[in-house]
């Protein structure tokens, strides 16, 4: 699923009006497709009441097209003028009409009218706004937030920055959403993400040869794109086919780190594990342990001619998880990305924080997998501005680094050094426990080493991860999933795909 920037959004509608030569028809597939969605969702309008909120804007100008549909479908319609006029064109124009109509026009509303609407429709900002809500404009948000039975948004909640998902002052807290055109990037993160509600698109005319020339950078991984990369497994084959991992993790206060990220590899469908380590928890026998020497309670550089040995005979490494950060930590990093660089190679947590203090130069090969924390140290930013905006922050530190990066989060990010990228959303609180990424680094080295290109394995990767919490909750919650048990659910994710 393509989504969009305001900018891409922006000049898609351009080409699209040169297209028609009327700006004022995609505002009439809008309103009839926002229609579509709310009578999806309530059912008949006999006899209901809507009250609408309109800016002075073309969002202003979709929601009172919407209104001349309600009202034409039996529905008691109000419109509020929020800023007391209107200034664009088509708003102009739909105001006109609907006061010809007969439809009541006010400036003012007051809670006990949101409060007797069967629904409320939020029209006031678009995706331009980009200056804080205050004043009177912030206490009618507050009142529909306050008595808002049932509120549709349409486009985006006003209030929210259509890039990033950042609110700067107050937001509608919409219970549908009805995006135009495509999903704006910007409502896949927080806090974007608990205002919106339920999210349908509506089509607006944008012809799709648009959209395909466009070359859209950004994209949802959906169900369906899951689905198409699995990798194939053929009937005749054996452990050689599917690949070998290797992993380098642990030290003397991480025993366990070594055996999660094998059990993502090894649940992904990977053919050989070998887990490199000073000391290897034994609840996983089905990977195959070298015991490697331990120095300063950390991996030994006196291991670094096997640890060469056993990088040639394999197809991918997974390096980082509990490996420390001390001065052979350190060597074993350097040497890897020097000797190694044109390996697939995927790189989390320790290994990243590793890199924050040395000298590096990625191949094209290589993945990190950071969570926030990880990645500004590595950006030298505070947790808080990348939590800002992750999706600006991910794209630009690939681009910059020539290095896929995956940035860990409630929406996580991967993104490529061409600026392209992928979103993932499924998921939940349940992954916010220790060893849960490790998994994830497992997983994606799993399918890596089957022959996935390592950008469509981390997507693949990511949305099975996020999928193994959800499933979980239904039956059991989010509080008590521990790493191990996102392993045990993998298989059941996959089948879900296959059928």
């Amino acid at each position: 699923m393509k989504i969009a920037s305001v900018d891409e959004m922006r000049e898609l509608e351009r080409r699209t009006n040169e297209i028609y030569g009327d700006e004022s028809i995609m505002m009439e597939h809008a309103a009839f497709s926002i229609y579509l969605a709310i009578e999806e969702e309530i059912g008949t309008f006999e006899g209901k009441r809507a009250l609408i909120f309109a800016g002075k804007g073309n969002n202003g100008g979709d929601a009172m097209a919407l209104a001349r549909n309600l009202h034409e479908s039996g529905m008691d319609v109000k419109v509020c003028t929020v800023f007391g006029n209107v200034s664009s064109p088509l708003a102009v124009k739909n105001l006109s009409i609907l006061k010809r109509m007969g439809i009541p026009v006010v400036d003012l509303i007051g809670k006990d009218e949101i409060r007797s609407a069967d629904i409320v429709i939020d029209g006031i900002f678009g995706i331009g706004l980009k200056s804080k809500i205050n004043g009177r404009v912030s206490e009618i948000i507050d009142m529909i937030n306050s008595n808002s039975k049932f509120t549709v948004s349409v486009d985006i909640p006003s209030g929210v920055d259509a890039d990033n998902g950042n609110v700067d002052g107050k937001a509608v807290v919409a219970n549908m959403t009805v995006t135009l055109g495509m999903i704006k990037r910007g409502m896949l993160f927080y806090p974007a993400r608990s205002l919106c509600g339920k999210i349908k698109v509506g089509k607006i005319g944008i012809p799709p040869e648009i959209i395909e020339d466009q070359n859209l950078k950004g994209e949802v991984t959906t169900f369906l794109d899951a689905k198409s990369l699995l990798p194939f497994r053929p009937p005749f084959s054996n452990k050689g086919t599917f690949g070998k991992v290797l992993i380098i993790s642990g030290s003397k206060n991480y025993t366990g780190t070594p055996s999660m990220v094998a059990l993502g590899a090894l649940r992904s469908g990977a053919g050989l594990v070998r887990i490199a380590s000073t000391s290897i928890s034994s609840f996983l026998p089905e990977a195959i342990s070298i015991p490697l020497e331990m120095e300063d309670s950390e991996i030994s550089l006196k291991n670094l001619p096997l640890i060469d040995d056993l990088a040639g005979k394999s197809d991918v490494i997974a390096i980082g998880p509990g490996m420390g950060t001390g001065k052979n930590a350190t060597g074993i990093m350097s040497h890897l990305l020097t000797r190694w660089k044109d390996k697939i190679t995927v790189i989390d947590a320790d290994g990243i924080n590793v890199l924050s203090k040395i000298d590096y130069e990625f191949s094209p090969n290589t993945l990190i997998t950071p969570h926030p924390g990880e990645f500004a140290r590595l950006t030298s930013k505070s947790i808080d501005e990348v939590l800002s905006d992750p999706l600006m922050h991910a794209v630009r530190f690939a681009n910059e680094k020539h290095v896929l990066t995956l940035l860990k989060g409630p929406t996580t990010v991967i993104s490529r050094p061409d600026g392209r990228y992928a979103i993932n959303i499924t998921g939940n609180s349940a992954l916010a426990k220790g060893g849960s990424g490790d998994v994830l680094t497992g997983m994606i080295a799993g399918f890596a080493a089957q022959g996935m290109d390592l950008f469509n394995a981390a997507k693949l990767s990511a949305y099975i991860h996020g999928r193994t919490a959800e499933l979980y909750a239904q039956g059991k919650g989010e509080y008590s999933m521990i790493a191990r048990e996102i392993g045990d659910l993998i298989p059941q994710i996959i089948k879900e795909l296959i059928q």
